[in-house]
């Protein structure tokens, strides 16, 4: 038996400390499966500190049995219980039973300690987690006054683009924006052309900062086509927004005849997912299946088999389920909050792409309310990974916030110059790397000027709306300013 008593300035003092790192419960659950207990610490307590209870659970783990950090019963009631209070695991089992040993006294103690710790934590998640814009949760994005983006695209449709010269291709910043290794586990054949990409979907319907999910052969073409038609233009309520999209190239469009005639490799490799996760049902061989299944309709075997079996699993705590099943009733409109919720649970594991998407989510969505600081925190945690996509949007809002305590010109440089080599091609890139010769301290107006017209010719043909670059060049060009080679 313990008391509690003679901590108590311990217990009121609180637990956590408020600093924000990058969130990387996903890289803390490698490290304590090494035994590296101090490496995993810091990582487990910056998740924990976010509402992730599984971090919660670790920590009150390792107090529990001194693992990494000095025995401690108080700490390791406290983690144990907020991770309880999120009905994770047996952690409610282990609070009782340690609970059973305490008196009236102690059990008061604690449970102050606990509250006091929940509102703390309470006001800290509320300067990074998302915070639902009320008034729009009613109303439905439509594409062209059309209702949904189309998600299969059809090899016909591509054949005629299949020769297109590369250097035109590839001259409207098409590099891949992926950063990071994606969890989910690709149907891996032989045969060329199997893609599935998630992009977003700017205002004017253009396809930007495309990430392959699943892909195998030779799926370039279908990309390079992708990529050069704008979809639907997003709108809610008559306002332009932006969204998120999957689309599904190549023999990722095929039903089970024609794979079964045509691309045998491919059609075993699904009904091999789908023996392993009946025969073998453990977290990764389900989430596989209902990969799958979200891939390929027709292997469900029932209606909406594939999001029930994703929600189950997010449920259990798999990370790539939690996204997933977020972005899949975002996606389809059904259950905004829900699907915010989702993608945030994602995110405080630390997975890279999750935490891209709630950034975005915090910057432009008609269903959050917008704020660039949230929204820097998730890029900045998702660039750690090496996210080329969110390492560009920590520059552009270093560069454009409309908060001037986030403008940093310095940070904002040393990401363009980190995405250098990868993002040359991208129309934005160039867009921002003007603004930083604009605002740099060795101001170079001439050499700002010329990016921002190959920022513009790059957009172009690349069927984005450069209306507001072009007006930004012709205020820079205002008062017949000449720029000449010198």
């Amino acid at each position: 038996m313990f008391s509690l008593k003679k901590y108590s300035t311990i217990l009121f003092a609180g637990v956590f400390s408020f600093n924000s790192y990058a969130v990387n419960v996903l890289k803390a659950n490698t490290e304590f499966k090494k035994g590296n207990y101090e490496a995993a610490l810091p990582l487990y307590e910056e998740g924990a500190k976010l509402g992730n209870a599984h971090a919660q659970y670790q920590l009150g783990v390792m107090y529990l049995k001194g693992l990494g950090v000095k025995s401690s019963a108080i700490s390791s009631l406290i983690y144990l219980s907020l991770a309880g209070k999120q009905n994770y695991y047996n952690a409610q089992r282990i609070v009782a039973k340690m609970r059973s040993s305490l008196d009236e006294q102690d059990l008061s103690l604690l449970d102050k300690a606990i509250e006091d710790e929940r509102a703390a934590l309470g006001n800290y998640q509320r300067e990074f987690l998302p915070e639902l814009n009320q008034q729009n949760l009613d109303e439905k994005v439509t594409f062209d006054g059309g209702k949904a983006l189309t998600q299969k695209v059809y090899f016909e449709e591509l054949v005629e683009f299949q020769n297109f010269d590369d250097e035109l291709l590839n001259s409207g910043g098409f590099d891949d924006l992926d950063g990071g290794k994606s969890l989910d586990t690709a149907i891996v054949v032989t045969n060329p052309g199997f893609l599935v990409v998630e992009n977003d979907v700017a205002s004017d319907g253009s396809v930007r900062y495309v990430r392959e999910i699943q892909k195998s052969g030779n799926a370039r073409r279908f990309l390079d086509a992708y990529k050069l038609f704008p979809l639907g233009q997003p709108k809610l309520g008559g306002a332009s927004t932006d969204f998120v999209h999957r689309a599904y190239l190549g023999a990722a469009v095929n039903d089970q005849f024609y794979l079964n005639d045509n691309l045998p490799q491919l059609y075993k490799e699904t009904r091999r997912v789908l023996r392993t996760a009946k025969k073998e049902p453990t977290l990764e061989s389900l989430y596989e299946y209902a990969m799958a299944m979200v891939i390929f309709p027709w292997m469900e075997s029932e209606d909406n088999e594939a999001e029930t079996l994703l929600k189950q699993l997010a449920e259990k705590g798999h990370p790539g389920a939690m996204y997933e099943y977020g972005l899949q009733l975002y996606m389809q409109q059904k259950d905004i909050p829900e699907a915010i919720k989702w993608i945030a649970k994602a995110s405080k594991y630390g997975l890279s792409r999750a935490e891209y998407r709630l950034g975005k989510l915090l910057l432009a969505s008609p269903w959050v309310i917008n704020d660039e600081k949230k929204a820097l925190f998730w890029f900045n945690s998702a660039a750690e990974k090496e996210d080329k996509a969110a390492a560009l949007h920590v520059a552009k809002i270093k560069l454009t916030a409309t908060d001037e305590s986030l403008i940093d010109v310095a940070g904002a440089i040393k990401h363009l110059n980190a995405t250098s080599s990868s993002q040359s091609l991208n129309p934005e890139y160039q867009y921002l790397l003007s603004i930083s010769y604009r605002l740099r301290p060795e101001r170079d107006f001439k050499k700002s000027v010329e990016l921002l017209e190959k920022a513009i010719s790059m957009g172009m043909r690349a069927n984005w709306d450069t209306s507001e670059w072009q007006a930004l060049l012709s205020k820079m060009l205002e008062g017949n300013i000449s720029v000449i080679d010198l």
